[in-house]
C-alpha cells in the first residue's frame, strides 16, 4: 500500500516570497543607483553650483530686461581661467547659469534681439540655452569616435 501526500502548497508559497522579495531588493537597488547618479550629477556637473568668480562685465539686451553678468573664475594654480555667465533680470534677480567656457578670460557679447545673444562665438537663446563646455567636450568626443568608427568601417 503506497502513501498519498497532500501537497500544502508550501514549496509554491516560498518560491512566491523569494520572487517578491527578489524584486524588492532589485527595485531597492535600482532606486540608489538613481539617487547616487543624481547626486553626483549634481555635485559635479550642475551648471548653477558654478564657483562665484571674480566680477569681468555685464552685457544688458537690446530692450533693456536683462543682463548677462560675465564673472572671471580662477582655476587654480594649475589651471587657466574660465569665464561664467550669469542671466539677471535687470533689477538684479539672478535667473540661472547660461554659460561656462574654460579656458577662457573674457567675454565678448553680442545681442542678436532681446533674447538671443552669441558670447564668444556660440549662440544662446537666454530662456531655453546654456553653453557648458564640460558637456561640448564630451559632444566633440562623440562625434570624433564616431567619425573614426565610420572611416575605419569604410562609410
Amino acid at each position: 500500500m503506497s502513501k498519498v501526500y497532500k501537497s500544502n502548497g508550501s514549496a509554491e508559497v516560498n518560491n512566491g516570497s523569494f520572487k517578491r522579495i527578489l524584486i524588492k531588493l532589485l527595485k531597492t537597488i535600482l532606486m540608489l543607483i538613481l539617487l547616487f547618479s543624481f547626486f553626483v550629477y549634481w555635485l559635479f556637473f550642475d551648471i548653477n553650483r558654478l564657483p562665484h568668480g571674480e566680477f569681468l562685465s555685464e552685457s544688458l539686451s537690446p530692450d533693456g530686461k536683462y543682463k548677462i553678468k560675465f564673472y572671471l573664475i580662477n582655476g587654480g594654480a594649475t589651471t587657466a581661467y574660465g569665464v561664467r555667465g550669469e542671466l539677471c533680470y535687470k533689477n538684479g534677480l539672478k535667473i540661472r547659469n547660461i554659460y561656462w567656457n574654460y579656458p577662457e578670460d573674457k567675454a565678448d557679447v553680442k545681442w542678436i534681439n532681446n533674447h538671443v545673444v552669441i558670447i564668444n562665438g556660440h549662440r544662446l537663446d537666454i530662456f531655453k540655452d546654456s553653453f557648458d563646455f564640460r558637456k561640448e567636450s564630451l559632444k566633440r568626443l562623440i562625434e570624433k569616435l564616431r567619425s573614426k568608427k565610420q572611416k575605419f568601417h569604410g562609410k
